[in-house]
């Protein structure tokens, strides 16, 4: 075998294998990014991110609420609601998903929604659920 072909050979096994791995790949390159994204407010950069990660680890609580946090902050409300309820399904001891998903119902109006959201979030222990459910019932 020539070096030209040997070399053509080489290329093609470092590609092929490198898109192997990637295709199985590491989710969490991709959620770091979105996170660096998300902290840059780039959230529909950091929504193609998260999303390439979920395509990679579809059973992640965590990285169905990262996504869904972004949606919620890129406006994105149906998506936001969507995504932080199968973080809910998956793991409905979040807290955060909860109360993530309350900020997304009081953005489309929905306040029963969202308060039965803030007060789930707040039996949860989380502080930010139970002071929006003072804000909340404030407010009507």
């Amino acid at each position: 075998m020539s070096w030209s072909r040997m070399t053509v050979a080489l290329v093609y096994l470092v590609v092929t294998v490198g898109s192997a791995v990637a295709a199985n790949g590491d989710y969490k390159q991709f959620y770091r990014r979105g996170v660096e994204y998300n902290k840059q407010g780039a959230y529909a950069k950091a929504i193609e991110q998260y999303s390439k990660a979920i395509a990679l680890k579809n059973d992640s609580a965590d990285l169905y609420y990262v996504r869904g946090r972004a949606y919620r902050q890129n406006g994105q409300l149906d998506e936001s609601i969507r995504d932080l309820s199968r973080a809910v399904v998956l793991k409905p001891d979040n807290a955060e998903a909860y109360n993530n998903r309350g900020v997304a119902y009081v953005g489309k109006g929905e306040k029963e929604k969202a308060l039965a959201d803030f007060q789930k979030s707040c039996t949860l222990k989380n502080q930010n659920g139970c002071a929006n459910v003072a804000k909340l019932k404030e407010q009507k």
